[in-house]
């Protein structure tokens, strides 16, 4: 569906944003399911603060602010915990720019990280891989030209990065041999 859509070609924030929506259907053509675990982490914990602050709001209407003065800062307190737990997510190394989390049947799981740098054309990802019992962890980073995945006039070619996925994928399996 998304192929019949068409991307304006001089904006990267558009490229990236086309090629990231289309990255679980590359992924599950290559045996993938999508995990929503993160996404789904995420969405918890802010919608856990905004709980936070509009029931604080209410009982500071309702009962003024000196009559839950210790329910104020133990909120305050949550509300931090939440905000920095949702920061770890969004911000470290570990998660930052992770677009799709997945697994296959035979329980490796995978890890894509997209970015771009500045208004360059390129497609910076980091695929990360987690293998067998033993949790064996293997990374690769590529860079594509937006290019490859559009045609001239602006529609997103989904089987070029089905095929670009493959072959990284064939990379990190030599790799880790």
């Amino acid at each position: 569906m998304s192929a019949l859509k068409k991307t304006n070609l001089n904006s990267v924030v558009q490229l990236r944003t086309t090629v990231d929506e289309n990255l679980a259907t590359s992924l599950a053509a290559l045996g993938y399911t999508q995990s929503f675990s993160l996404i789904d982490t995420k969405l918890v914990l802010g919608y856990s603060t905004v709980l936070i602050a509009v029931g604080l709001y209410f009982a500071d209407k309702k009962f003024g602010f000196n009559a839950i003065f210790n329910q104020t800062v133990a909120a305050i307190v949550i509300y931090s915990i939440l905000n920095v737990a949702l920061w770890y997510l969004t911000s470290t190394a570990a998660y930052k720019d992770v677009k799709y989390i997945g697994h296959d049947n035979k329980g490796n799981q995978i890890k894509v990280a997209t970015w771009t740098t500045g208004y360059e054309p390129l497609y910076h990802v980091k695929i990360s891989t987690t293998t067998g019992t033993k949790k064996k962890v293997n990374t690769l980073e590529s860079t594509f030209e937006f290019t490859k995945l559009f045609d001239g006039i602006g529609y997103y070619k989904e089987e070029q990065l089905t095929k670009l996925f493959e072959t990284e994928l064939e990379k990190i399996g030599k790799k880790s041999i």
